[in-house]
């Protein structure tokens, strides 16, 4: 899947409930603590599920734990730091712009906070990149499935004769692509978008 659809509660269900490895990237932390890239982002922080306290990279314990709903119904922690630790922190301006209030983090619970930091590990990996590559053939298939034939509606009324009718189309894009194979057509150029040659043009 592209970069739209996997959340955290996908990967995790299509795991446990239907048995599926979902592959996708999942949305980076975009807390300007993770853009700045100086180790202070949420995933610097040691989460001790135990004890209910994390520590921060400058090697405070929290002072707070607390498990709440957030905005989306979801169980979140909200793990909260001392105001004399940070204080009194060196490094205070690259962990928090609060003037006066110590660092604060909201994060997931345990099942959804593990699922969530492994994709994002697992899709900097070579790996990864390997398997998400077929995600380019996938969209050009249904590109091409989509200008030459009906694949997103259906002529017919039921499940049993739209899956047919995907079938077939699916064999006569096999003919056309062994058709195009043999007359040693060669592939088209991957298209550009206004916008990406808006951007070029800009830098």
């Amino acid at each position: 899947m592209d970069s739209g659809y996997p959340t955290a509660d996908h990967v995790l269900t299509s795991r446990t409930t239907h048995g599926i490895d979902l592959i996708g990237p999942l949305a980076e932390d975009h807390s300007w603590q993770a853009k700045a890239g100086t180790g202070f982002a949420a995933a610097q922080f040691v989460l001790d599920w135990e004890r209910q306290c994390a520590t921060c990279p400058q090697g405070h314990t929290s002072s707070q734990w607390l498990e709440r709903q957030d905005e989306h119904d979801q169980t979140s922690i909200q793990i909260k730091f001392a105001k004399a630790d940070c204080a009194a922190c060196p490094v205070r301006a690259e962990c928090t712009q609060s003037k006066f209030q110590p660092r604060l983090l909201q994060v997931r619970d345990q099942v959804h906070y593990d699922v969530l930091q492994a994709a994002r590990h697992r899709q900097k990996t070579e790996l990864f990149k390997t398997q998400y590559a077929a995600r380019a053939g996938i969209e050009g298939t249904i590109s091409q499935g989509r200008r030459t034939s009906d694949l997103r509606r259906s002529r017919y009324i039921g499940l049993p004769k739209t899956g047919l009718l995907h079938l077939l189309i699916a064999a006569a894009l096999n003919f056309m692509r062994v058709a195009a194979w043999l007359a040693e057509t060669p592939r088209a150029r991957t298209r550009q978008s206004a916008f990406a040659r808006l951007a070029l043009a800009a830098s």
